[in-house]
């Protein structure tokens, strides 16, 4: 799974922020360093390994723990309040 963001900026701050995405991770493909209109905008990808965020975060939601390494965790069941 790859986490894709275009990342649309003005001209001056073009290689900052390339440079703030590699340092948090992410690979730069795409780059269009010339502005047009006064932008300019690149890709950032990162690969995921495995690794599901939207299952990692209701995992902690409901036992505050992170999940394993094979994405199982052993949970308690949880009963909801009846309406």
């Amino acid at each position: 799974m790859q986490t894709r963001i275009r990342v649309l900026t003005r001209a001056e701050s073009f290689e900052q922020l390339k440079q703030q995405c590699t340092n948090r991770g992410y690979r730069i493909e795409g780059e269009q360093p010339v502005p047009v209109n006064g932008l300019c905008s690149f890709v950032a990808v990162r690969d995921a390994a495995g690794c599901d965020p939207v299952d990692e975060l209701v995992a902690q939601a409901l036992d505050g723990k992170s999940r394993s390494r094979h994405g199982v965790t052993r949970q308690e069941p949880v009963s909801l309040p009846k309406p």
